[in-house]
Parts: structure tokens; sequence; C-alpha cells
């Protein structure tokens, strides 16, 4: 075999290799179980409701939404300022059929139906094998590194809830998200780390410096990407540092009639050691069907070092 021929081999080889531990996350927003999703699937049946959802994450070697209703009677106290989200058991079997890979649980209304129905809305998951993120967090206020896949997750909640009992869990702060982080990349430095994170004030217009200080410690401490939900409405998707950030992807299915609810789905792809790449950004909608297109990466605006992506 020639010297050329050999290289030219080699270097398929190599690219083969690389492609084949290419992992494509698809991240949706925040999904409710409850209210008036529920009543379309009275009227629907649920694998209509949850088919729009199914379309705008396909595509992808995980799908991962924000569980962000609890599933059972809610517990007294909610108000119409502050109200809890329960849904029914039919519901949450309906997202173990749907394809999905993983739910983040670490919100503001993981435990509106209580501790008890927390458990138990778990184990249904668990069985019905989807990754449960964020338990650890929202339990104790201490998140985790989990596995997912050749990728590493760690989910955690930034808006405290209004009732108990999760308002009297503490939240973590920025260097204890970056803590993890370093810990993770230490322990397994080709590991990609996801940073998923609940918070965002509702409806706001853009991403406050809260937020911005939880994703510069996270990137800063060696996170492949980090992603916002919880504001209920889209927020830039910036690079910081080479590293994507989504500051807020909204709605994936939610009732809210707030004409400014929105809603993206972003997918990633992780290579081992890298920061993730930005694949496509679709536009979700919870009254159905998604519109996709892909990214293009635009140069730094000026910005320092977070460049806007469009």
């Amino acid at each position: 075999m020639s010297a050329l021929l050999f290289f030219l081999v080699c270097a398929g080889t190599a690219e083969t290799t690389q492609t084949s531990q290419a992992y494509v996350v698809a991240l949706g927003g925040d999904v409710s179980l409850a209210r008036g999703i529920e009543a379309r699937a009275r009227k629907s049946g649920w694998p209509r409701v949850l088919a729009p959802m199914r379309r705008a994450l396909k595509g992808a070697d995980a799908r991962i939404v924000n569980l962000e209703s609890a599933v059972g009677r809610c517990l007294p106290g909610h108000t119409v300022a502050h109200p809890r989200l329960c849904g029914q058991a039919q519901g949450l079997a309906a997202l173990v059929d749907s394809g999905i890979t993983a739910v983040t649980v670490a919100n503001n209304h993981a435990f509106d139906a209580g501790w008890s129905a927390f458990e138990h809305a778990v184990d249904t998951l668990r069985r019905g094998r989807v990754a449960v993120l964020g338990a650890s967090a929202i339990r104790s206020g201490r998140p985790a590194a989990e596995p997912l896949g050749p990728i590493q997750a760690i989910a955690a909640n930034l808006s405290r809830p209004a009732q108990p009992p999760g308002r009297d869990i503490a939240l973590p702060a920025p260097d204890a998200v970056a803590a993890l982080v370093a810990q993770a990349r230490r322990e397994d430095p080709l590991r990609p780390v996801l940073v998923i994170l609940h918070g965002g004030r509702e409806f706001g217009d853009e991403p406050s410096g809260l937020e911005r200080g939880y994703a510069d410690a996270a990137v800063e401490a060696g996170a492949a990407a980090v992603v916002f939900h919880g504001a209920h409405v889209v927020h830039p998707l910036e690079l910081v540092h080479g590293v994507p950030v989504h500051f807020g992807l909204g709605n994936l299915l939610f009732d809210q009639r707030d004409p400014r609810a929105s809603g993206q789905v972003v997918l990633l792809r992780f290579r081992p050691g890298q920061p993730a790449e930005v694949i496509e950004i679709r536009r979700a909608s919870a009254s159905g069907g998604s519109n996709h297109r892909p990214f293009h990466r635009v140069e730094s605006s000026g910005r320092g070092d977070s460049s806007p992506l469009r």
C-alpha cells in the first residue's frame, strides 16, 4: 500500500470514529400535563396532544424536556397568581410512551402534589425507561452529575416555589453548579457536561444578570453547553467563550394564553472533550407543529466573549 493510500485510509477511519462518537440531543422547554392540556387530551386523546411535541424533538439520539407539572391531586394553598400544576397518571403514561429519553424535574412545580406523588412519578418514569434528571437537586437542593448516554447532565432549579414543601428546599449557588461541572470534568475529561437550569423572570424580555452569572460559572468550569427554561418565553442563544448557552427555551407544551408565551427546541451535537455544536433551532408551539431551520453560526457582534446566535 502506498504512503498516500495508507494516509487516506487512516484519515477516513479517524473521521468515521469521530462521527460515530457524536451524540445529538434535542432539548425542549416546559411541558405541562395539567389544566388545559389535560382537558384537550380528554377531548382528543393524549397521542394527538403530544404529537406536535414528538415532531419538534425528532431526529436526535436523546430527547429532553422539562416536566413542569406534578402527577396526582394538588396540595391545598395555591392561588391564581401562584398556581399548583397537577395532572393525572394517564398523561404521565402517555409521556412515557411518546419517545422522550429524559425529563428534568428540577423546577418550582415538582412538589405541587406532595412528596409521595413526586416519588411515584419518578418511579413511573424510570420503569418506563425515561431518565429522570434533577431529582437529587429538587429533593435536597444539591444537584448531581448524572449519566445520559455518552454525556453527563446536571439539572438544577433556580426558581423558588411559592408554596411548601418545595419552598423550603435550598437553591444552589453558581459556584456550587460550577464545582459539580469541574468535578465531572476532572473525573472524565472527555465526557461532555450538559447543564440544564430552570429559572428566569416569567415573561421577562431578556435573561437577567443572575442567569448570566450561572451560565458564566458553568462555562468557565468546563460545561459543553448550558440550557435554561422556566421563563415561558424564548430568550437568546449565545456563544459564551465558544460554548453554546441557550438562555430560555420557553414552552414546549403548555396552556398559557399570554401572547408572549413562546418556545424553541435546540439540537446540540456533543463530541468527546469539545464544546457542543448547535445543529438546528426549531420554533415549537403547544398548539401544533414546529418550524425547523438549520443553524448558522455568526461572528461576534462586539459583545465581548458572548456572541448572539440567530
